[in-house]
């Protein structure tokens, strides 16, 4: 069955630079954002690389090691880390095309949320383009599951999105408010804004694995064991927890490089259990170039 969607590409009308840290490396970095005017997606360049390539194309097989962040690479083992809040400030400002700019290896964590991504974007403004963003409409359920943590999608006439967190240690800080839905035509100014957040108890060991070597309370939701926030003025939003959730779930998502007609219900979505539903979205339906698929043995239909 075919359903009516229609969005067109979209980049940039001017540069913008970012400067920051990498919430993970904790090294400084410079990241510039260029408009990209043909039907390229997204592409880091890293500026620093000497030898080998620079160039990263955005897709499913360009991600690797998706554990406490989203991490792209190129065939010479060229990459760059972190890429989820910036590829969520994409999608909600119906970004598609732009070529990225980054002089190390990790995008900068700015205050832990796409906020001040979206904010430039918007300020910035968009150049619209003739061609439209690919569809991939859901023809029947996928379910993946790892750990405490399932994610589905299952046909549907639009994209949206249901998320929740299941973990007591949530519920001690968030309460009833650990769960959240959205589509893409509701305001996710909430979700953009939405920051990192992790629990101080493990600070140690996760730096101990090369994690959070830049975090701070700038750009991390801190929160001791018994639920209480670290950071001055707590929460931005009583869902900021799960909003977080949503707002890595719209990062991995983009790697897809097309918009998907799917119902998507989450439970301890993460890093991993995301790329293993891409993961079977991509092994299961590859559509042929300029060409409609329709077949009621696939999984999806190309639109």
């Amino acid at each position: 069955m075919m359903y009516r969607h229609e969005r067109y590409r979209a980049t940039l009308r001017s540069p913008i630079e970012f400067n920051g840290v990498g919430i993970h490396s904790g090294k400084p970095v410079r990241m510039r954002v260029c408009p990209l005017y043909s039907d390229g997606g997204i592409v880091f360049k890293r500026t620093d690389v000497k030898q080998g390539e620079q160039l990263i194309e955005l897709s499913p097989e360009s991600v690797v090691d998706p554990v406490l962040c989203t991490r792209v690479v190129n065939g010479d083992g060229v990459s760059v880390a972190v890429v989820e809040h910036l590829l969520a400030a994409f999608r909600i400002c119906r970004i598609t095309d732009a070529m990225v700019e980054i002089d190390g290896e990790e995008v900068p964590g700015m205050d832990g949320s796409a906020a001040v991504f979206v904010n430039k974007f918007n300020d910035t403004g968009l150049k619209y383009r003739n061609s439209k963003v690919p569809v991939i409409a859901v023809a029947r359920p996928i379910v993946v599951r790892s750990g405490n943590g399932e994610l589905s999608i299952s046909p549907s006439k639009k994209f949206s999105v249901s998320v929740e967190l299941q973990y007591e240690r949530v519920r001690a800080v968030v309460g009833k408010h650990n769960s959240h839905s959205f589509s893409f035509d509701d305001d996710l100014s909430n979700i953009a804004a939405a920051r990192t957040f992790g629990w101080l108890d493990d600070y140690h060991q996760i730096r101990a694995r090369g994690f959070a070597l830049g975090s701070s309370e700038e750009n991390t939701i801190v929160i001791f064991e018994d639920g209480a926030i670290m950071n001055a003025g707590g929460l931005r939003h009583e869902k900021e927890i799960v909003m977080h959730k949503c707002l890595d779930l719209i990062g991995d998502l983009s790697v897809l490089g097309c918009d998907i007609l799917g119902s998507i219900k989450a439970v301890n979505p993460s890093h991993a259990l995301n790329n293993l539903l891409i993961t079977e979205i991509t092994k299961n339906f590859r559509a042929p170039e300029n060409e409609e698929v329709t077949s009621p043995s696939a999984v999806c239909s190309y639109l």
